[in-house]
């Protein structure tokens, strides 16, 4: 068969023993330039999407993970904080404990007392003074009204000397 094959054209049998002996091998060129063209097209655009999906994953699950750390390190921080200023106060409370106890009352210390008690009582006295006052000018001012209010000739003592 393999002979009559490479003989046939030389022996000028038919097409149809070409055709049912040759093997069948698949086209060089693809019938569908264009639908092959797309087909490329989209697949490329398929595994350049696949690729861009794969990084923003991790992109996004790296993000994730630094948001978490951002939050922990900002818990940390606010502890820390309190930590610090707690210590503070108490060491700042313990200096003064320890002075206190160290110095003493201060030497002033009778003395302002003194100055306290002393003020206090001249506070009072001014406020005893200014109701006085306060009488005083009250008493005045219905003095002055009544006086005004007297008529002319009886107010008078020269003429009621002289007139009997």
């Amino acid at each position: 068969m393999i002979s009559s094959t490479l003989w046939a054209p030389f022996l000028g049998k038919d097409q149809a023993v070409q055709n049912a002996t040759q093997p069948a091998f698949p086209p060089l060129a693809p019938h569908d330039k264009t639908g092959t063209s797309m087909r490329m097209l989209i697949h490329d655009i398929q595994s350049g999407l696949e690729q861009f999906s794969a990084r923003l994953d991790g992109l996004m699950t790296r993000t994730e993970d630094c948001r978490s750390q951002v939050i922990n390190a900002k818990n940390l921080l606010d502890i820390e904080h309190d930590r610090v200023l707690t210590e503070m106060a108490d060491t700042a409370n313990r200096c003064q404990s320890e002075l206190k106890l160290h110095v003493g009352t201060p030497a002033q210390a009778h003395a302002l007392e003194l100055v306290q008690a002393s003020q206090s009582t001249t506070e009072s006295n001014i406020r005893a003074l200014e109701k006085r006052i306060d009488a005083l000018q009250a008493v005045s001012l219905k003095l002055t009204v009544l006086f005004c209010a007297l008529p002319e000739s009886s107010t008078s003592y020269s003429s009621r000397i002289q007139a009997p």
